[in-house]
């Protein structure tokens, strides 16, 4: 069926609730981005790609920090009825050059700080530079300035998408070490907007401050796009070297109302001493997730920001929002639970026989929604899906306390969360497997106050191989971004401990 896309979110007509095109739509620095300013450069913007050969469907890697131009691509390109593939900034040139081929990427936008990571000898067909006057041709690719794309007049065909057409792929590692690309239409990305604008009161009113990567599902999923879907503003921090006290003065001088901060955040918040020293009482409601956050920094965080509302969410790559929500003045009644479901979620914990378990017991946590993924990418054959008879099957194990709230117990997929972000053990794994010397490897997460979880890496070493715990950081950092590089190792001769069958007993490692 037609339906209006991901971009009509920021296309609206006069007739639309709350339309003013003079309200400021994007803060980034000094700098204020108007709804008819940022409306405008998006259509310049599809203008330039569509008349540089851009084709519906085509696949378009954003390897880029936190900037305007993000989000103009997002809409720009959802406009033309193509598909956008984020990396995150932190990849590095292997895992860049992975996704980029693995999604078909025929374009890829980045800008000068993150160029030495990418290459495009064998992958898009264009590269677009922010911040530069490029040469004509760089490592085979056809380079496009930015700036030159957007200079011209707006008159961009329409794509007339449907709600079943593809517009995000959202990379996710997993089990078998390699990212996969979990496949979202506009249908299922205006589904995951919509909502939070029902369970969170979303409004034209409300101040947005983004600190994660919009690389990210936090960073563009958490709250983004729902306050520009309401006509309110959206302040972009920065990215890289957080600061307390600059994430402090943005919610101060811009009256901030609402935040996605993981506990890592919320913990460097606190121990800053900012919120008893700074005026963050526009604040009226912060998300965060990936982990429990303690019910005492819960309370010291509100007391000090009367009239907050701390929820705490739980969501993955193929939900990339908050599927399960968990309310300040639910935590002491339901303390670690990740909460109730979403106004657009249905949530189940299945047993082994895929019957509902009672209250108490462990099993898989499933969900049924018209905001999950459609599929898994796959370059060579057939789309995979994690969805069975309707319901999406997340990997991680729960149970349902006696007030229906549901707590995570486990991880089925081993997934780290180290300050917000996943780390899965299998891709760590594999690379330092490759080491010449390395026999066998495991990685587990154990607790850090700081980041919530770090790796902890367990190297087998061939009998006099010399490999050391600096030789391994070294080639680790080579080939993975910072934050999947394990913080504690243990190096070793003797073998990981295994099963019968040869499964590898991690919890004897811990």
């Amino acid at each position: 069926m037609s339906l209006f896309g991901l971009a009509d979110i920021l296309l609206r007509p006069r007739t639309s609730t709350g339309h003013d095109p003079a309200h400021t739509a994007l803060v980034l620095g000094e700098r204020k981005v108007s709804y008819a300013e940022l409306t405008d450069r998006v259509l310049r913007l599809a203008t330039g790609l569509h008349d540089r050969g851009f084709r519906r469907g085509d696949v378009v890697a954003l390897y880029l920090k936190n900037r305007a131009e993000y989000l103009e691509l997002v809409f720009a390109v959802a406009h033309l009825g193509g598909v956008l593939a984020p990396l995150n900034y932190l990849l590095r040139p292997a895992e860049v050059a992975h996704i980029v081929a693995d999604s078909e990427a025929r374009w890829l936008v980045t800008e000068p700080s993150l160029r030495e990571g990418v290459s495009t000898s064998s992958g898009p067909e264009f590269l677009v530079l922010t911040d530069a006057d490029p040469d004509a041709v760089v490592d085979g690719a056809a380079t496009l300035a930015y700036d030159d794309l957007i200079s011209g007049a707006a008159a961009p065909p329409h794509a007339h998408v449907q709600s079943e057409d593809r517009t995000l792929l959202q990379y996710t590692s997993g089990t078998t070490g390699f990212p996969k690309g979990a496949v979202h239409t506009h249908g299922t990305v205006l589904f995951n907007a919509l909502a939070q604008v029902v369970d969170f009161g979303i409004t034209r009113d409300d101040v947005h401050v983004v600190v994660p990567s919009l690389s990210w599902a936090a960073g563009l999923h958490c709250l983004t796009l729902s306050t520009l879907w309401r006509g309110g503003t959206v302040v972009l921090k920065e990215t890289g070297g957080f600061d307390a006290g600059d994430l402090a003065g943005l919610v101060e001088r811009h009256g901030v109302t609402t935040g996605m901060f993981a506990p890592s955040v919320i913990r460097m918040l606190l121990d800053s001493g900012a919120p008893a020293t700074r005026d963050l009482s526009s604040l009226r409601l912060v998300l965060s997730g990936g982990e429990p956050v303690p019910a005492a920094e819960i309370g010291e965080f509100q007391r000090l920001v009367p009239g907050l509302d701390l929820h705490q969410g739980y969501g993955v790559s193929e939900f990339p929002t908050t599927m399960l929500h968990l309310a300040a003045a639910d935590v002491v009644g339901h303390g670690g639970a990740a909460g109730l479901s979403s106004v657009i979620a249905n949530v189940r914990i299945l047993g082994e026989d895929h019957r509902d378990v009672g209250p108490g017991e462990h099993g898989e946590i499933v969900v049924r929604s018209p905001a999950t993924s459609v599929a898994y990418h796959q370059r060579d054959g057939e789309p995979t899906t994690a969805v069975v008879d309707g319901w999406l099957h997340t990997g991680d194990r729960g149970f349902i306390d006696d007030g229906g709230f549901v707590h995570v117990a486990g991880r089925s997929k081993e997934m780290i969360v180290s300050g917000g972000l996943n780390v899965y053990p299998a891709e760590v794994e594999r690379v330092l497997a490759a080491r010449p010397g390395v026999v066998e490897v495991a990685v587990i997460g154990v607790p850090d106050r700081k980041y919530g979880e770090v790796g902890h890496a367990f190297v087998v070493v061939e009998e006099g191989a010399a490999v050391d715990q600096e030789d391994l950081v070294g080639f680790a950092r080579r080939e993975l971004a910072g934050f999947k590089v394990p913080r504690l190792w243990t190096i070793r001769t003797e073998a990981l401990p295994r099963t019968v069958t040869g499964k590898l007993r991690r919890f004897e490692l811990g």
